[in-house]
């Protein structure tokens, strides 16, 4: 199960896909310019391609959904929504929240 996941809460803009709780592609910026809207497909296009895969191999998106700036919110939710439409997948959102609390707990085990 190929999954694509989309984080555009913070000035991190990341793209990364997993196979199975395993990262198999990751790319992302770090950049007080917020770069989100100039960046974000081509991170999706760079992860498809590291993972040697096409769009259509994807079973699901996840995607942050805040809190956060809410224009990076609006540009990674509306790429996450239209592609999942358009393959007909489904749309995972994420608590940014939780899922920064979740990977700091894991840090400590």
């Amino acid at each position: 199960m190929y999954i694509l996941h989309i984080d555009s809460t913070t000035k991190i803009c990341s793209v990364a896909i997993s196979n199975n709780d395993k990262l198999i592609a990751l790319t992302e910026v770090d950049s007080d310019k917020l770069v989100h809207s100039e960046k974000l497909h081509l991170f999706i296009e760079t992860c498809l391609k590291t993972a040697k895969l096409k769009i259509s191999d994807l079973s699901a998106i996840t995607v942050s959904k805040g809190p956060g700036s809410y224009t990076g919110l609006r540009i990674g939710v509306s790429a996450a929504k239209g592609l999942a439409y358009g393959l007909s997948i489904p749309l995972i959102s994420i608590d940014t929240l939780e899922a920064m609390a979740d990977s700091v707990a894991n840090c400590r085990k």
